[in-house]
């Protein structure tokens, strides 16, 4: 059973850059002008033509922006645009200017596509790709193309390119018009819509299912579970009743959806312990963390895990029978059951202080941290090729894979923690923290989170009573 709870805000738009091209605006201002006048005329075959012109296309004031940023709207808006939508933009402009009806075409990439056999379907002749390819830095992008992407192009019927756009990513596009006779090419940003949405689970079985009933995609889960998972280990720790709220940012692009932002604020209640954390970025820095409501850093100094694990074949204990030796010995550290070849992590940020084969352990990489603290990754398959003793790494760095060197029965990690050489209970030590908000800054994330963390308890209190509610009936 899950609880589902969700609210949009509307934030303030990114701004955008200023124009990519002069087009003709006395022109085009009296074909708008005399839009109304030329689509009355026209048979009943028009219609949609005039719907489009009439309702769809942008909205044009030359009186309140430049050209630059008309112009720029304009490309950008077309990217919201059906291709038909699209060609009947196109006929608006080349009858403002009294030029030849062009097609515009688009093309989705196939599995081993490159431009030259784009053109070669849109009839486009060869040489347009070399002057393509001239036509600026930003047209770089277009070396390397993937399968499903869009390439819209426009031609004349001698094959001359005369424009190309092609969204690059969710945020960036580019833009490639003929001004002048010449092919330009540049790259503009979208507009993104920023909004703030929240949602709320309750754990049956698993976390995954419980946020995806909460409607929360597979990547907002994962952050939630990086943001707490120095606290809370969600491969074993996680119980029936367990409950979570997260703050999340969408973002949108032309009113729809492309991706999830940045998690703004989230509590985890774990076997009735709750756990709350807050993004704040620091002013001077311009780097965001999360943190606890006094200003504790959410992030340790080590990982709990350092390897994405199946199951846990042996734990820390005094009296352990070994399974290849058939004898009672300690086992001074964890065995993590994991496929060979997974990437095994390091525990925290440290210089690596020994690597090769190490008896029983079989290949073991040790990693010192600072004068007090070392970590032990054993029965490994292979190391990153990048590393040797001596090299620095940082915390969830990959240094090695996953094996079965030395004495194992199976593809495992046997990972030890040790302070001051003394081995301790990777699972249950207690980690140091990393630095707190400084205190410069405190006042600042006061103000800064208050409101959030007031949001925050107000989903959750909603939530709670929806579950009071949900277990009386």
């Amino acid at each position: 059973m899950s609880l589902i709870s969700k609210d949009f805000r509307l934030n303030q738009p990114q701004s955008h850059q200023r124009g990519y091209l002069r087009i003709r605006w006395a022109l085009l201002t009296i074909a708008f002008v005399g839009i109304g006048a030329v689509v009355a005329n026209t048979d009943s075959a028009s219609e949609k033509s005039k719907n489009i012109a009439s309702s769809e296309l942008p909205v044009f004031n030359p009186t309140s922006a430049t050209p630059e940023v008309l112009a720029e709207e304009m490309a950008r808006d077309s990217f919201s645009l059906s291709l038909p939508e699209l060609q009947a933009q196109q006929k608006i402009l080349d009858d403002a200017n009294n030029l030849t009806p062009k097609q515009w075409r688009e093309f989705k990439v196939k599995s081993g596509d490159n431009l030259a056999r784009l053109f070669k379907r849109a009839n486009i002749k060869p040489q347009q790709l070399d002057e393509l390819m001239k036509s600026g830095k930003a047209v770089k992008t277009l070396r390397r193309i993937f399968p499903k992407d869009i390439i819209r192009v426009l031609s004349n019927d001698e094959g001359i390119l005369q424009a190309l756009r092609y969204d690059i990513n969710h945020k960036s596009y580019l833009m490639v018009e003929r001004t002048s006779g010449v092919l330009v090419a540049k790259t503009y940003n979208h507009t993104i819509e920023t909004r703030e949405t929240h949602a709320s689970g309750i754990i049956n079985s698993s976390l995954f299912l419980a946020a995806q009933d909460a409607g929360i995609s597979q990547n907002v889960i994962m952050e939630l579970a990086s943001i707490f998972g120095w606290d809370i280990d969600f491969a074993l720790d996680i119980r029936k009743g367990d409950n979570f709220t997260v703050l999340y940012e969408e973002l949108y692009r032309n009113g729809e959806k492309i991706s999830d932002g940045n998690i703004l604020a989230a509590e985890f209640t774990n076997n009735n312990k709750t756990y709350r954390a807050v993004r704040y970025t620091n002013p001077q820095t311009n780097r965001s963390e999360y943190f606890t409501a006094d200003g504790k850093s959410m992030r340790k100094a080590f990982l709990r895990t350092p390897v994405n694990f199946t199951r846990i074949s042996s734990r820390f204990t005094v009296n352990r029978y070994h399974p290849i030796l058939h004898k009672f010995r300690s086992h001074k550290g964890v065995d993590y059951a994991a496929k060979r070849g997974t990437p095994i992590y390091s525990a925290g940020d440290g210089k690596i202080i020994f690597k090769g084969k190490k008896g029983g352990y079989g290949k073991v990489m040790i990693v010192q941290h600072g004068t007090k603290y070392t970590t032990l990754y054993a029965h490994l398959k292979t190391y990153n090729r990048k590393l040797r003793v001596g090299s620095k790494v940082k915390q969830g760095q990959t240094i090695a894979y996953v094996g079965s060197s030395g004495l194992a029965t199976g593809p495992h990690l046997h990972y030890e923690f040790r302070v001051n050489g003394t081995h301790r209970n990777p699972l249950t030590v207690k980690l140091p923290e990393s630095n707190p908000v400084p205190k410069r800054y405190m006042a600042d994330f006061e103000l800064t989170t208050t409101p959030v963390f007031a949001q925050l308890n107000l989903v959750s209190r909603a939530q709670q009573v929806a579950l009071v509610d949900t277990t009386n009936n």
